[in-house]
């Protein structure tokens, strides 16, 4: 692609908003200009705050470029991926916010020249996508993850507290001390296997990484066609926040109670009903359907393992048993034995 007397059109969508803001204009020349002498011709648009991205992402597809760079965070890059979902797009990121947690998953360069040299070079991958939808509301793609309960319920609070809200602070911690500490959840997964679980989250994810570089599925593939599903049956509050504070910097650590699947669709029924988020959207409380678009999203990137996410033969599709007690039921409990999950496969 970076050929001489070969130029190649792309739409380059930045956020001058993500990450470190200072000298984000001069990084916004130094990059359009290495990608002109690589060969690559842009078209530039500004997208703040993020959600401005989807739009001018979708109007890129429908005016023709076969290229759409996303600079900016995670956010940028997760809203850009909407816009061109169900299209032939190529994505290509330039990394440019706090986490980077999509561009990291890939291997992708932190150093934005390198990433337009990459850009340039042309190479993708076809990745897994997912789509997630709530009751009886519109289906919505998504890259990175679905939540549902206590992360989901506490993100916009804690989104502000990020930046600097106390009161928004005071309303997450208000939100994490009410929250229901056993609520029932069920998950239907490939319409076969049937496991209940007392627990006050379950993450379905497409991506090793989430949030602040928060290694929570260390064996995820981007294009196996499958989602990692971890539940966390019997973590108290505090032995929540204890595992996520472990696991954030890529760090890693086996708790063994922690329920591990994996599956290519799953329905997730709550009771109470929970909050239900997507890649930083709130999408309500109700039944839950989640399925992957296998190769659905066409990303400019390194080879497979380059970044922390497994090549798919290093991650098995086995659907393992769960290592954990889950569901409480009563006969158990009359014999003073130890309650066993409730794992069913239907016929």
């Amino acid at each position: 692609m970076s050929k001489k007397n070969k130029k190649v059109y792309a739409k380059l969508i930045a956020n001058p908003g993500s990450g470190n803001v200072s000298g984000r204009g001069q990084l916004l020349e130094q990059v359009t200009r290495c990608l002109k002498e690589q060969g690559v011709k842009v078209d530039v648009a500004v997208a703040k705050p993020h959600e401005a991205a989807l739009p001018i992402a979708r109007r890129a597809v429908k005016e023709g470029y076969k290229i759409i760079i996303a600079m900016g965070g995670d956010d940028t890059v997760e809203a850009i991926i909407r816009g061109i979902a169900g299209s032939k797009a190529r994505l290509g990121i330039i990394p440019a916010g706090t986490a980077n947690d999509l561009a990291k998953s890939l291997g992708i360069p932190e150093d934005p020249l390198e990433a337009c040299a990459l850009i340039a070079d042309g190479h993708f991958r076809k990745l897994d996508l997912g789509q997630v939808r709530v009751g009886q509301g519109k289906k919505m793609p998504f890259f990175e993850l679905v939540t549902v309960g206590i992360a989901a319920a506490v993100y916009e609070d804690a989104l502000h507290a990020s930046k600097g809200r106390l009161s928004s602070l005071m309303g997450a911690i208000q939100t994490v001390l009410a929250h229901e500490t056993k609520p029932k959840i069920t998950m239907v997964m490939d319409d076969d296997s049937n496991v209940t679980v007392d627990t006050m989250l379950a993450i379905v994810s497409n991506v090793p990484l989430i949030g602040p570089n928060m290694l929570v599925a260390p064996d995820a593939s981007l294009d196996d066609g499958l989602f990692d599903i971890s539940v966390y049956p019997d973590f108290s509050k505090s032995e929540a926040l204890a595992y996520f504070t472990k696991v954030t910097n890529e760090g890693h650590t086996d708790d063994g109670k922690i329920q591990r699947y994996r599956a290519s669709k799953v329905k997730i029924k709550a009771s109470p009903k929970l909050e239900v988020l997507a890649d930083g959207i709130l999408l309500g409380k109700g039944t839950v359907r989640i399925k992957v678009l296998p190769g659905a999203l066409r990303v400019i990137a390194p080879e497979a393992g380059s970044g922390m996410e497994k090549p798919p033969q290093a991650t098995g599709a086995d659907l393992p048993t769960p290592v954990a007690p889950a569901v409480t039921n009563k006969e158990s409990e009359k014999n003073g034995s130890q309650p066993t999950p409730e794992l069913t496969a239907k016929n």
